[in-house]
């Protein structure tokens, strides 16, 4: 009985309870080559975060900017009644291409001879077309000249902000020195007193040369340091000898040499056509009267439309609004119609004041708008705006709305030229003008510097 209870116990626990198998080991080439997995992640994270780190300081991505355009009002060129009206918002239309017609108001003749009627209808309408395209060209010329003056504010504005950050730069370098020396007398005493405790046994020879790498380490930094003064110093003297060694100087006065040269060519236009104005004026001589008389009356009879006046486009563009429609009467100069040039386009956008010191003017510009389309602009200028001076600039910009994040501080208003693209060319774009961008501006960040502070020495 009780050799049957034992043998019950032995096979239950011989049931329950089993050995573990024998697991092989990995090969020694396995387990290496996880290792250098690991490794390899731990190197691309590093090499990540490393350059993530590294854009964030020398890159500043903006939000809110508002992409503008140039708008140019037509304006009627006489007194008199719409006919025809072709213009509508959101068409592209070409240089010359006839937007509307006027015909002018009909004036009482002095006579009932049909012939004497019909040369001052056509010595009229002569004057007028003559009056349309002097009026025409004179505000193309008031047009060019609006372009110079905004070229000048310009260029006085981006050099104005160039010296003023050449200036700047030339104080942090200075400030800049002065820490790095500071910086390098403090790791010197300290590796001079280790090193003396060194001889007497209080400290190790381990934290003496740690102390001296420290120390020159400190000495590269106060070198760096000095030769970035003489550069911002070298920069600064340039500019205050008005050197235009900015890229975008050159610019704005290579467009300013084109821009005198286009308002020279048409003060010679309007010269010519007031000239031609004033001489058809004063001839009133009968055989002239009869010629015309005998000119005209056949054009008109031939042309039942000759007596409409064409309003063109001074140059390509997309219709922007229309203030009025054809059966209108209109006086002149009534705006009649609102062009926008899409070979002109901008990006307006408000920062922080600590923001805009950071921005480095002389880099390119990246312009995320649309549909998600990334185009490189250039900045035209940066330049300090208060509250009551962004309501002033909305009368001339779409000027974005002042951020939350930026309610109280000291801003500053930044425009970004950007170059037309393809997609603007959809119609009904418009442009893209009023469209939201996103903007990412390089700084002048340095990452040495910065790990530097980092250091506990």
């Amino acid at each position: 009985m009780s050799g049957a209870s034992e043998s019950n116990v032995f096979s239950t626990t011989s049931s329950q309870y089993k050995l573990p198998l024998d697991h092989k080991p990995f090969p020694l080439w396995w387990r290496g080559l996880v290792g250098v997995a690991y490794v390899s992640l731990g190197v691309l994270a590093t090499s990540i975060g490393l350059a993530s780190m590294s854009y964030r300081l020398t890159h500043l991505t903006v939000d809110g900017g508002v992409v503008n355009g140039r708008a140019v009002r037509i304006q009627a060129p006489i007194d008199g009644k719409i006919q025809k009206f072709y213009a509508r918002p959101g068409v592209r239309v070409k240089a010359g291409q006839v937007l509307a017609q006027l015909t002018p108001l009909s004036q009482q003749p002095q006579g009932d001879n049909p012939v004497e009627r019909t040369t001052n209808n056509a010595k009229q309408l002569a004057n007028q077309t003559l009056e349309v395209r002097l009026t025409s060209a004179q505000q193309i010329l008031e047009l060019l000249n609006q372009q110079l003056q905004d070229l000048y504010r310009q260029e006085e504005l981006l050099l104005a902000v160039t010296t003023g950050v050449a200036s700047e730069t030339v104080d942090y370098s200075d400030a800049a020195v002065a820490a790095a020396i500071a910086q390098e007398a403090a790791a010197r005493n300290k590796y001079e007193r280790f090193n003396t405790l060194l001889v007497k046994g209080a400290v190790s020879q381990q934290e003496v040369d740690e102390l001296e790498a420290n120390w020159r380490s400190s000495q590269a930094a106060v070198e760096q340091a000095q030769s970035e003064q003489s550069i911002a110093q070298i920069h600064a003297d340039a500019l205050a000898q008005q050197v235009p060694i900015q890229s975008n100087l050159k610019d704005l006065q290579a467009q300013r040499r084109r821009l005198t040269e286009e308002i020279q060519r048409q003060n010679n236009q309007v010269d010519l056509l007031a000239v031609e104005l004033e001489t058809r004026s004063s001839q009133a001589t009968p055989a002239a009267q009869v010629s015309t008389t005998e000119e005209t009356t056949i054009n008109v009879s031939t042309s039942p439309d000759s007596s409409l006046i064409p309003l063109v486009a001074p140059f390509a563009g997309v219709v922007y609004a229309t203030n009025h429609d054809a059966g209108e009467q209109v006086n002149r100069p009534a705006a009649l119609l609102s062009l926008l040039d899409c070979n002109e386009l901008w990006v307006e956008t408000l920062v922080s004041a600590d923001q805009a010191r950071r921005i480095d003017a002389s880099q390119p510009v990246r312009i995320q708008h649309g549909n998600a389309e990334t185009i490189v602009g250039k900045i035209d200028f940066v330049t300090a705006i208060s509250a009551g001076e962004i309501t002033k600039a909305r009368a001339e910009a779409l000027v974005p709305a002042v951020p939350v994040n930026l309610a109280g501080q000291s801003l500053a208003r930044v425009r970004v030229s950007m170059p037309p693209t393809q997609s603007q060319e959809q119609a009904y774009r418009f442009c893209g003008v009023g469209e939201p961008a996103t903007l990412t501006f390089g700084t002048q960040a340095n990452l040495v510097k910065f790990l530097s502070k980092l250091s506990p020495f």
